[in-house]
């Protein structure tokens, strides 16, 4: 498992510094919340940056007739 570095987050997010950007973007593109490093950047792996999305899946609950 190799670890992404800062500067190759900094490419893969499209230029973003700050961690708290990076965070957002990993959210917003990837679908899973990054846990941060201690310098505030999210902690990636390469496999997390280049697998599928995950998809969200649909609640198969009809709320209107549950209840």
């Amino acid at each position: 498992m190799s670890i992404v570095t800062n500067e190759e987050l900094i490419a893969v997010t499209g230029g973003l510094r700050q961690g708290a950007a990076q965070a957002r973007w990993v959210k917003r593109q990837l679908g899973f919340d990054p846990p941060i490093k201690v310098d505030g950047h999210p902690l990636l792996t390469w496999e997390q940056v280049n697998a599928p999305q995950r998809e969200q899946r649909k609640s198969s609950i009809n709320w209107t007739k549950a209840a």
